[in-house]
């Protein structure tokens, strides 16, 4: 397992872990090509990103000592190791952005636009567990994102993925050895 180079707090905005740049095959650079896809300059494992981020943000700024709630979460956060695994899984997403979906992740006033990324799953032991303590002390019920690295990207964005079934909806191929 690998342990991330920082663990990234920046509230009202995201929960993320600095990552060291992996060795990419041969394969998922032609794809990257293929798809006009550009190589991400600074590469990091989105632990909580846009619409999670989001509610969490608005459920603790609800709180009548939100700060307070906001140390308890970045401690939270901070316990854990977040040593990672990388897998062979590398996945091409798409994603149209509507005004509205913007708007819900708070990129209000961006234009509606098209995103493409290559990203490659990995496995990190801590993230069931964190979403569980942080659903019981914020009072909601986040479903545990699948956990990667955006690769490469089209806008220099990936595409925010909050879920596995957005992850699975968002996938337009699995990106093999040909």
């Amino acid at each position: 397992m690998t342990k991330p180079l920082s663990k990234d707090f920046v509230a009202n905005k995201h929960l993320g872990l600095s990552i060291e740049k992996p060795m990419m095959p041969e394969f998922v650079r032609k794809a990257a090509e293929q798809n006009g896809l550009k190589e991400k300059p600074e590469l990091h494992i989105s632990v909580v990103v846009t619409k999670n981020a989001q509610i969490l943000w608005r459920a603790l700024q609800a709180k009548s000592n939100a700060a307070e709630f906001t140390q308890k979460i970045e401690a939270l956060f901070r316990r854990y190791a977040w040593e990672y695994t990388l897998t062979n899984e590398y996945f091409l997403h798409e994603r149209f952005y509507t005004q509205d979906v913007l708007n819900e992740n708070g990129d209000i006033g961006s234009p509606e636009h098209m995103r493409r990324s290559i990203v490659q799953k990995v496995l990190l032991p801590d993230l069931s567990d964190f979403y569980a303590k942080m659903n019981v002390l914020v009072s909601t019920t986040f479903t545990v994102p699948v956990p990667h690295i955006t690769l490469f990207s089209l806008t220099g964005k990936g595409i925010g993925i909050n879920s596995a079934e957005e992850f699975e909806r968002f996938t337009k191929q699995a990106i093999k050895v040909s």
